[in-house]
């Protein structure tokens, strides 16, 4: 895996409160059919899924997960639920290297397969993307973003220059704590596929296991020294949205 990336948590307490479930949505009967998008090629080195994961369209707000986990919660996006600690983030079980939170020791930084929404909805070369993925899709010099509304949810479109292809990024907020997202048409929050790490022992003093990396991308933000995308960690406990690729990771 390629070098990591050590963000820090930021606030968002200036999004606005919304109304809409983070849960997933019941269907009145029958089980509810995994749609797998387009691998879009937007000249990269992994070509982009065309819609969330648990979406059905481009532009549709998929699956609130939280970070590890497989399906979306019909309860709170809290420690006290969340699969991979008993109660808070100072007792993780899994995806944990430091002795302060928690006392199972596993050393894992990146997601396992099975642990892997992306890969276990979709299989085959999907998967939630790494640091160094999103990483790219920021950077790209050959992307042109636009804005526009979907179904009532302002969204960010990525254009490439390269191959002409556009996928596009709504902005549907985050659960944290409720199942109830706030921050719907200002930002989106995407998980990335690795919890806080540094390889750095000087760092060592400022990683969190309790963390994981994630993209926010918005159509919104222009001001104040923030881009429309750029990465940070966020609690693992709560409810973020994922946006697959599909090929193999670069080593």
């Amino acid at each position: 895996m390629g070098t990591k990336y050590i963000f820090h948590v930021f606030a968002v307490s200036i999004l606005p409160l919304l109304s809409i479930s983070c849960g997933k949505v019941e269907e009145e009967e029958g089980p509810e059919k995994v749609v797998v998008p387009e691998a879009v090629d937007l000249g990269l080195s992994v070509k982009w899924a065309s819609f969330d994961v648990g979406a059905t369209k481009p532009g549709q707000v998929g699956y609130y997960v939280a970070w590890g986990e497989t399906a979306p919660k019909d309860t709170y996006y809290k420690w006290s639920e969340y699969a991979w600690c008993t109660g808070s983030d100072r007792s993780l079980t899994k995806y944990n290297y430091k002795a302060d939170y928690g006392s199972v020791l596993d050393y894992r930084i990146a997601l396992k397969q099975d642990d892997d929404i992306a890969h276990v909805l979709f299989g085959g070369e999907w998967r939630t993307p790494t640091p160094d993925e999103m990483k790219e899709l920021i950077d790209c010099p050959f992307l042109t973003q636009s804005v526009e509304n979907v179904d009532g949810v302002d969204c960010l479109r990525l254009t490439s220059a390269k191959t002409g292809n556009s996928i596009l990024f709504p902005a549907a907020g985050l659960c944290d704590g409720t199942i109830v997202p706030r921050g719907r048409n200002y930002a989106g929050y995407y998980w990335s596929s690795t919890i806080d790490y540094s390889p750095y022992l000087f760092q060592a003093a400022s990683i969190n296991p309790s963390v994981a990396n994630f993209m926010m991308v918005s159509p919104e933000v222009k001001t104040a020294g923030f881009s429309s995308m750029y990465m940070s960690t966020w609690p693992r406990a709560h409810g973020l949205n994922v946006r697959a690729v599909y090929g193999a990771e670069k080593q």
